[in-house]
Formats: C-alpha cells, sequence, structure tokens
C-alpha cells in the first residue's frame, strides 16, 4: 500500500488549483516572443478556429500590443533583456484555462548557467521544446542546442516525485519557412535532431512534435536597408501547439486528480477544492461529472461511517452512566466529607500558628473557601474570615515598605531598563499597597527616559547621516519594536513614511538629472532606471521609469518617424542683389540617406511648406542627421548646410520644433518624442 505523503498531497492540490505554467524553452534567437506573439494575434483575431488567446491583464496586452505592431511594420523584434510575465485566458471546446508564460533572455538557459527562470521552468505544468530549424546545418549549435533541451528534460526526471504524473513536453520546430518546403520530414528531423527525439520518446508519455513559422517567410530589407511599410504575416502551423496544449493539460490534471485520491486519504476538503478547480476548468465533461459522483459518494460513505460509530458511542456511554452513577455518588460524597474534615482541620492549626506565614494561610483560605462553596457563613466563620484577611493584610504592607526601600536603594545603582524591570516586579507582587502610586509614577518617569533616549539615537543618526535611508529606517524601525505604545510613536511613524519619500525622490532624481545632462546615454539610464524599480516597487516614480524604460528600448532599434517641414525665416542677406527672395526647398539627409527636397516656396524670406515627407524617415540612436537648404531662384544655389553634432546620439531632435542656423531658422514637427520627467518636488 502507497505510504501517504501529507506534502506530497498538499503540492499537488495547489499545482491543481493554480493557474496553470507553461514554460517555452529555447535559446537566443529561436523566435520564443516571435511565437508568443504570433499566438495572440491568431487567435485573439479569429484566425484559429475554436481557439482563442486573450491578455488575462493589462500589462501583458500592452506588451504585445508593442510587438505586433513591429511585425505588422515588417521590423525584427529585439532581443528580449528581462524577464516577463505573461498570463492568458485560452478558450477551446468548453475549456477555460488560466496560463503563465515568461518571456526571458535565451542566454539564461544555456549550458551550465543557473539562472531565475530555470525555477521556474522546473515547476512548468508543460513545455514548449523550441528548436529553429536555421541550427540543423549547424552541426555545433545543433548539438549544443539539444544538451540545453536535454538538460531540462533531466530536470524534470529529477525533481518529479515518484509515481506522478509526467508532464507533457513537445517539440516544436520553429522557422520552417527556411527549409523551403511545406513541413519537415521524419527522416528530416530524425537526422538533424535525434537526440532530442529519443529523449522524448524514452522519458515523456505525452509528447507531440509540431513545425511551425510564425511569419511564414523572412522580413525582407529594402534597397536601402529599410524595412518595407508594410509586411504580409502568413503564419503556419500555430494551432497545432495550442490545441495539443489544452487536451495535454486536461489529461494531466486528470491524472493529477487520480493520484491524488490514493494520497489524500480521508481529507475530503483538499479533495473538494481541487474537484471545484477541475470542474471549473473543464465543465461539462464526463471526467468532471465522475469526479464529482465519486466526491459525492464519498461524502456519504464517511456520513454513514460517523453515524454508526456516534450510534455506538452513545449507546455504550448510557450504559456506562446507568451502571456506574449511583456508585459514583455515593463514593463522591463520602470522599467529600472526608477531605471538608481533614482541610479543615488543617486550615485552623496553621491559622492558630502565630508563626506561620500569613500569606500562604490566606492563599489556604481561599482555596478552601473554593472548593467547599457550601461553608455555612455564620458569626464565627465570618470572623475567622476577616482575623485572617488582617493578619494578611498587614503582613502584605509590611513586605511592599521593605521591598520599596530595597527598590529605591537600587535605583541609584542601575539603569533605566533594570529600574523598569523592579517596578514591573514590584507592581506585580504588592498591587493595592500604599507605595504602588509613588512606585507606577518613578516607571513613568523611566519609560519617558528611555523614549527620549532612544528617538534621540533615532533622530542624531538620521541628521548626520541624510542619504542613508535603509539605516535611517533601521533605526526607527527598531525604536517601533521596543515602544510600540511610546510617548514618540507617532514622530517615529511619521519619520518613517518621510524617509520613504525622501528616498524615492533621492533615486529617482538621479534618474532625472541623468537623462536631463545626458539623454543619448540609454544604458546608463536603463541601468538606473531597473535599480529604482528594484527598490521602489510601489514608488511615486514608477510610471515614469517603466515610460523611460519602454523609450530607451524603441529608440536604440530602427524606427519611422513622420516629419512635416512646417516653415522658415531667413535673413534678407541670403538673397542676392536684385533678387525678388529666395525660392528655398529643403532635404534631410539620415545616415546617409536622402528624403526630399521638399516643394519649393517662390520668392519669401519667411516661406511656409507644411510639407510632409511622403517617405517615413528611418533613424535610430547614434544616428547622424543633416539639414540641406537650396535656393531655387534661376539657380541651384545651396545656401544652409546644417550637421548633427557627431557626439549627440540623439540628432532627431533636430527634426522637432525650431532650428536655428544663425540669424534663420526652420521649424520641423515630427512623431518622435522624448520622455517628459515629471516633477519631484
Amino acid at each position: 500500500m502507497m505510504k501517504r505523503t501529507p506534502s506530497l498531497a498538499v503540492n499537488l492540490a495547489e499545482r491543481l488549483c493554480r493557474p496553470q505554467r507553461i514554460g517555452v524553452f529555447g535559446h537566443r534567437g529561436v523566435g520564443k516572443t516571435t511565437l508568443l506573439t504570433m499566438l495572440y494575434r491568431e487567435s485573439a483575431g479569429g484566425r484559429l478556429p475554436e481557439l482563442r488567446l486573450a491578455a488575462a491583464d493589462a500589462r501583458t496586452a500592452e506588451y504585445l500590443s508593442d510587438k505586433v505592431h513591429q511585425l505588422e511594420a515588417g521590423q525584427p523584434l529585439p532581443a528580449t533583456l528581462g524577464e516577463t510575465d505573461l498570463r492568458f485566458h485560452l478558450y477551446y471546446q468548453n475549456r477555460r484555462l488560466d496560463l503563465l508564460f515568461k518571456d526571458y533572455q535565451g542566454e539564461h538557459v544555456a549550458m551550465g548557467r543557473q539562472e531565475p527562470i530555470r525555477d521556474f521552468l522546473r515547476d512548468c505544468d508543460a513545455v514548449w521544446l523550441c528548436l529553429d530549424t536555421g541550427v540543423a546545418d549547424d552541426r555545433t549549435a545543433s548539438l549544443q542546442a539539444q544538451q540545453e533541451v536535454e538538460q531540462i528534460v533531466e530536470e524534470y526526471l529529477v525533481t518529479e516525485a515518484p509515481g506522478a504524473p509526467a508532464r507533457p513536453m513537445a517539440l516544436v520546430l520553429t522557422k520552417t519557412d527556411l527549409l523551403g518546403t511545406d513541413t519537415p520530414t521524419d527522416s528530416w528531423i530524425e537526422q538533424h535532431f535525434r537526440m532530442t527525439r529519443h529523449t522524448l520518446k524514452l522519458h515523456c508519455p505525452q509528447q507531440a512534435l509540431f513545425a511551425v513559422s510564425s511569419l511564414g517567410q523572412p522580413i525582407p530589407a529594402g534597397e536601402t536597408g529599410e524595412t518595407p511599410v508594410s509586411f504580409a504575416l502568413r503564419p503556419k502551423g500555430l494551432e497545432g501547439p495550442l490545441i495539443w496544449l489544452a487536451e495535454s493539460l486536461q489529461a494531466l490534471d486528470d491524472a493529477r486528480l487520480n493520484f491524488l485520491w490514493k494520497l489524500a486519504g480521508d481529507n475530503h476538503a483538499l479533495l473538494e477544492r481541487c474537484v471545484a478547480s477541475f470542474s471549473r476548468r473543464y465543465p461539462e465533461t464526463s471526467a468532471a461529472v465522475n469526479f464529482q459522483r465519486r466526491l459525492r459518494e464519498q461524502r456519504r460513505q464517511r456520513r454513514r461511517r460517523h453515524g454508526v460509530l456516534a450510534g455506538i458511542l452513545a449507546v455504550s456511554a448510557l450504559l456506562s452512566v446507568w451502571t456506574y452513577d449511583a456508585w459514583a455518588k455515593q463514593r463522591a460524597a463520602q470522599t467529600h466529607a472526608q477531605h471538608y474534615t481533614v482541610r479543615l482541620t488543617e486550615l485552623r492549626r496553621h491559622a492558630d500558628d502565630p508563626d506561620a506565614d500569613a500569606e500562604a494561610v490566606w492563599q489556604e483560605w481561599q482555596r478552601f473557601h473554593r472548593d467547599f462553596p457550601e461553608q455555612d457563613v455564620d458569626n464565627d466563620w465570618q470572623s475567622f474570615r476577616d482575623a485572617l484577611k488582617v493578619r494578611r493584610d498587614a503582613e502584605h504592607e509590611r513586605r511592599a515598605e521593605c521591598a520599596f526601600r530595597e527598590l529605591q536603594r537600587l535605583s541609584d545603582k542601575g539603569d533605566l531598563s533594570t529600574r523598569i524591570e523592579q517596578s514591573d516586579r514590584f507592581l506585580s507582587d504588592f498591587a493595592g499597597t500604599a507605595y504602588e502610586s509613588e512606585v507606577r509614577r518613578d516607571r513613568a518617569a523611566c519609560l519617558l527616559h528611555v523614549d527620549e533616549r532612544d528617538i534621540e539615537f533615532a533622530r542624531g543618526y538620521s541628521a548626520a547621516h541624510p542619504l542613508n535611508f535603509q539605516t535611517r529606517r533601521d533605526r526607527y524601525q527598531r525604536f517601533l519594536e521596543r515602544h510600540p505604545d511610546g510617548a514618540f510613536a507617532a514622530e517615529a511613524k511619521s519619520a518613517l513614511q518621510n524617509i520613504d519619500v525622501d528616498w524615492d525622490k533621492h533615486d529617482f532624481r538621479a534618474v532625472r538629472d541623468h537623462f536631463q545632462a545626458n539623454p543619448g546615454d540609454v544604458k546608463e539610464l536603463q541601468a538606473l532606471c531597473r535599480s529604482y524599480l528594484t527598490v521602489h516597487t510601489n514608488g511615486r516614480f514608477c510610471a515614469a521609469a517603466h515610460d523611460l524604460l519602454r523609450w530607451t528600448e524603441r529608440v536604440t532599434q530602427p524606427g519611422e518617424y513622420h516629419v512635416v517641414l512646417k516653415s522658415g525665416r531667413f535673413d534678407r542677406n541670403v538673397s542676392p542683389w536684385l533678387s525678388r527672395g529666395p525660392s528655398l526647398s529643403v532635404i534631410i539627409e539620415v545616415n546617409g540617406i536622402r528624403y526630399g527636397p521638399s516643394n519649393i516656396v517662390p520668392s519669401n524670406y519667411q516661406p511656409e511648406w507644411n510639407y510632409e515627407f511622403p517617405r517615413t524617415i528611418r533613424w535610430k540612436l547614434g544616428d547622424s542627421v543633416r539639414i540641406l537648404v537650396t535656393d531655387n531662384y534661376y539657380w541651384n544655389r545651396r545656401l544652409l548646410d546644417l550637421a548633427s553634432n557627431e557626439n549627440d546620439p540623439l540628432a532627431m531632435n533636430l527634426l522637432c520644433g525650431e532650428v536655428n542656423v544663425g540669424p534663420n531658422a526652420l521649424t520641423f514637427a515630427s512623431d518622435f518624442t522624448m520622455p517628459v520627467m515629471p516633477a519631484i518636488e
């Protein structure tokens, strides 16, 4: 019989009830981000029959929306730099599955590396093992990729509990459009990925193979290195992995719930929770109906067992009480009378002894009175009690006086903490005596001195080290732990809030100041933003830091921008003698690629072009910008030639707003924008 393991049962129940974690395993460049983006685009757009993969939160939708726009514009996705949680709802044939994916940096799953993403992959419920067909002809790269797959499978085999259902794994071949054929054949897969196929067949009962192409074709480049304005996406084979995932997860949950039934035993609450979760995921399925019926039958059997046991116990108890009651009553009465006589004799003997401890005799009388409340309270008994109390009170006061004198003598030598401890002991032992109020006053004064000493320590450190925010917090927090209701508790709580606000401002001020001084230093800006977000997860400037991170990622990749030449203002000396004014046109040159010329505004020192360059300007961080102004009055004369500073990586700013060249000026407008830093003070 299988040994019950409560921790294993609880862990299995947690997996059955939580959102299901799906691992997308693959090295850098295999196309993990592109695959997830296109699965979302195609299923949400109704292009995968009977399937819908919906974003479960705003962060996931925003993250994938940016990726979809880039792919539809024919732009390759940049390399993923950090880990991002992607939460989805998968709908398929009345199933509703909550899925959690992670997009991550591919280098983190390389051989020998131990990154946080590996903990997530080890804990997944199902895995897509992604290999791209592009590495098939490179034996070294193909072997390394298959070794990485073999390593993650080994980790699954080590961590999986004996007898637990094996997790589903599918081999997903990406970029199959590079093969020039519709689908890789079995012989081709056996030739190039034999190690991976053998591993899955041997260790993964629920395994499958899918060949997909997320884009349908490579993203083409224009004659000047630009991507086309529109790009036709023709993905292939995307519905297969999703359908397999929905069906495999149901089979896995079915097997897990059957396995849990063996482990849980009579833990009905645990089984009820897991059956409810299974029924929500797979409503109206035969498996859900069978589990619910099985749970009801177990509940009925449990009630029957409890009913039979309760009946047996009730009959036994009734018989025992009936036969024992008479004898017990008689025996109890005899014992009670004997105890009463012995105790009363002993109590009177102690009361008559002048050397006996008055407090001990009084406590003995209290116990006697509790044990025999039926004792008649006549005049003799009342006099006996009053005499005991007077004797006891006098002795108590005498001891209190001695303890008070000893407390005063020790108070001159001991520190504040010792005095407080001694006062507490006195108040516990001699409450209600004549010295109680004086001891309480002395104790309150000591507490106030301790509060003042500790708060002054925190104040002094904060004043001397205003930028040591964490240690400043530690000192005020330590004060509150020692004095939660002290006289300065409100000041300490307020100081903690002010430190958090100052810390938040200080760290974001470093981000803002560096951006204002060096907006093109994106690596340092990214490091500062990530450092700020790590320390201040709920900081006041988190939104601005996230916006700045997205902006740095966007400007480091080639982007398409619409530019409008608005107007100009030129000195009259730019026109030749006897000329009625210059007839000007403008050419823009970005990274060596020319755009324009614009239309010509004849004979005007303040031309109004309002000309939008028909071709979008392609620019990324570090690209140069050059502005050429030509006078077309009877001859083509170069009037202005303005080039961006080679040390300015944000030359695109020349095409936003007014550009001054001596007394002359040009005004541009574009959809390139710089982040706006919020006010800190």
